[in-house]
């Protein structure tokens, strides 16, 4: 009895020295003195020390929870003051600017002739306003300032819809639908997995085919949720779905550059495929399907028929990105792309793109990347107006990643048209002979 009560004793003291902050060296000390007095056996020391570590465990514990508590607390009230601090309508707003500012010297192409430059401008601004009225309803105006042919400079709506973020349905995720003028399934993406439109548009666009915005309603989505790591692993963490994304539509099909001169409604849809997630996550295999009709009246008093089919593999790493694009297409979104008899014209395009982030240590990062593209662009495959009626562009340059999305480029670009070839986005001319296209370009993008 006395040795239990001996016992119980040195646990007390034990304990209450933790509570005191006691030095681990005293504790020791007296669990030794305990045990070479014969009090307590080696074994009962063991277990006294045990106890100790659990109860000194279960103390940090209980502290560590307190403090995140606390902590939490001080960020939720630090966050209430800060949201009652602003007014309700300014409420769940973000605000974003992107520009391009642009200096290039060069030739530009005209029949027989030639036709220098060398200028600064502003390519493009936008400014962006998005809005949160509810977890499920966003909405996003984008304002676009860009340069008319008389040098002037002309603001225009670029995106302005009603954005509804239905819940998952099963395979189908993080999906957005867009009432309004949104985005088309095709250009937003790519513009995602290429990232210099800084320099130019994207092939088909700069082809002459679609733009990048139209009046109608769409939804987008992902397979299967969100890629894990989605930077880590393949650099992009936009259009991250874990077995790919889809975006289908309905829009007027003109285009947001021009007004809807026809009844018709022009059906849209991209599907993408990440087939092998887990062992290359960057691979994905792309398609885009569009079919309707064009938006002006032909000679021969029809809408000419507008058809798209383009097939795309693009693979992305943090320090490699490589897309091969084909596509063919009947006609285009104006409806302007006609032959004599106004029917429509097709169209072939292969184009390669490729980015390679240099092992140059830069501010402490690798920033400095490399980058090249072809594009092979055919106005007219089966020779309704003409025969040599295409163009091959090649491009390459040095871009330097500065912060956040602030880049600088530096590009060379050189186009080269067959003797019946049209200017970009123009159907060919007979004996046209624009010869040679090219520039050399630096360009600044700002943005926030």
């Amino acid at each position: 009895m006395k040795k239990f009560f001996v016992l119980l004793t040195a646990l007390f003291f034990l304990l209450f020295g933790f509570s005191l902050n006691l030095h681990a060296g005293a504790e020791k000390a007296l669990i030794k003195v305990l045990v070479k007095k014969g009090i307590i056996t080696k074994e009962e020391a063991k277990q006294i020390i045990e106890e100790v570590k659990k109860e000194q465990e279960k103390e940090r514990l209980k502290v560590q929870e307190v403090t995140i508590k606390e902590v939490k607390k001080e960020i939720k009230e630090d966050k209430e003051l800060k949201d009652s601090l602003i007014p309700a309508p300014l409420k769940g707003i973000k605000f974003g600017m992107l520009s391009y500012i642009d200096f290039s010297a060069g030739k530009s192409p005209l029949p027989d002739n030639e036709f220098s430059y060398s200028k600064f401008k502003l390519t493009r601004g936008y400014l962006t306003l998005k809005k949160e009225f509810l977890p499920w309803l966003h909405a996003r105006l984008t304002y676009d300032i860009h340069r008319d042919n008389t040098g002037d400079y002309k603001g225009r709506i670029k995106y302005l819809y009603a954005e509804i973020r239905p819940n998952d349905l099963s395979f189908l995720t993080d999906m957005k639908m867009e009432i309004g003028q949104g985005h088309i399934p095709w250009l937003d993406f790519e513009e995602h997995v290429n990232p210099y439109r800084m320099q130019g548009t994207m092939p088909i666009e700069r082809a002459g085919v679609f733009n990048s915005a139209d009046v109608g309603v769409s939804i987008r989505g992902y397979f299967g949720g969100r890629l894990e790591n989605a930077k880590l692993l393949t650099g992009n963490t936009h259009y991250a779905g874990r077995y790919g994304s889809w975006h289908i539509g309905v829009y007027n099909g003109a285009g947001y550059h021009e007004d809807e001169k026809n009844n018709n409604k022009v059906i849209e849809g991209r599907i993408t495929l990440r087939p092998l997630p887990d062992i290359i996550p960057g691979l994905q295999l792309s398609y885009l399907g569009i079919y309707g009709e064009g938006n002006r009246k032909a000679i021969n008093e029809d809408y000419p028929d507008y058809r798209v089919n383009l097939f795309m593999l693009s693979y992305e790493h943090p320090n490699l990105i490589f897309t091969g694009q084909f596509f063919k297409t009947k006609g285009n979104s104006k409806g302007n792309w006609v032959d004599a008899n106004g029917d429509a014209l097709r169209t072939e395009c292969y184009a390669l793109f490729l980015d390679y982030r240099l092992p140059i240590t830069l501010f402490s990062q690798k920033r400095l990347h490399i980058f090249g593209r072809y594009d092979h662009f055919d106005q007219d495959e089966n020779d309704h107006i003409a025969s040599d009626t295409a163009y091959d562009m090649y491009m390459f340059g040095l871009a330097w990643d500065i912060y956040k999305g602030n880049k600088f480029i530096l590009d060379f670009e050189k186009t080269d048209y067959e003797d019946n070839a049209g200017k970009k986005g123009s159907v060919p001319q007979v004996g046209n002979n624009l010869g040679d296209e090219y520039k050399v370009q630096a360009v600044l993008q700002v943005k926030f």
